[in-house]
């Protein structure tokens, strides 16, 4: 098969090398990603300044057809799959450098990237590993292959990432798969305050992050308990139930 490949870390990261490494055993496979880190972007899209891109080499892979792109994930995949290369059978992104779960789906860059192959009626995959310094991305890599042909044999609905997470352990160590529903996290609200040499105040983000996942049957529970978790994710925000209880003669006044 023909695999686009992307993520927010960056086209040098190790993580994009060791998915760049085990999917190109087996398939035909194609870069597009970021030329620096831009994780946490979400859903960004250049819009007011031209893209740059450059050709590279994912590191062992010299043969690896490979653009570093000065945008987003965003803009990377959709770049790809306009102008750089021919439509690939299934969009992987990733392997990121720490977890994307629960409702940390709605900043990731790594996920965003996924999500538009998905809404431009691509099949795409999400990858993250459970550690930020990349301990054990071969785990990761081996689960994002078996996905491949997992999606290849039970095609997604349109607009849907399968959303993986992967415990940084060896591949024997895991406990298992877990298909389960994303958690709800919360970060931290208070930025950390400090001054400059010059007096003056900046702010770093808080890393702090907490979720309300004992006991629940949830991806953030299973993934710290050893186990990888598979979350089908899609784009309808609608709140349903809420529809339900409201009715237009409520607005009337508007009118």
């Amino acid at each position: 098969m023909k695999l686009l490949l992307s993520n927010d870390d960056g086209v040098f990261s190790g993580g994009i090398r060791a998915l760049a490494t085990e999917l190109n055993r087996h398939h035909e496979i194609f870069v597009s990603a970021p030329d620096r880190e831009r994780s946490a972007v979400s859903r960004a899209m250049t819009l007011n300044e031209p893209l740059r891109v450059h050709k590279t080499r994912v590191e062992g892979l010299p043969e690896v057809p490979a653009y570093a792109v000065s945008g987003t994930p965003v803009d990377c995949v959709r770049l790809a799959l306009g102008n750089l290369f021919s439509a690939p059978d299934i969009v992987v992104s990733g392997i990121n450098h720490g977890p994307n779960l629960g409702t940390d789906v709605l900043y990731s860059g790594t996920v965003a990237a996924a999500h538009e192959a998905a809404l431009l009626g691509y099949q795409a995959i999400a990858v993250s590993c459970l550690s930020y310094p990349g301990e054990h991305m071969d785990t990761a890599a081996r689960i994002a292959a078996f996905a491949v042909e997992y999606v290849a044999a039970h095609p997604l609905s349109f607009g849907t990432v399968l959303n993986i997470n992967v415990p940084a352990v060896p591949f024997a160590s895991l406990k298992g798969i877990k298909v389960t529903p994303l958690a709800v996290e919360q970060y931290a609200l208070e930025y950390v305050e400090r001054k400059d040499p010059f007096g003056r105040t900046y702010y770093w983000c808080p890393r702090g992050c907490t979720t309300c996942s004992d006991g629940m049957d949830v991806d953030d529970r299973w993934a710290r308990e050893g186990y990888v978790t598979l979350t089908p994710i899609t784009y309808d925000l609608t709140q349903y139930s809420r529809m339900g209880e409201m009715n237009d003669n409520d607005f009337r006044w508007l009118g």
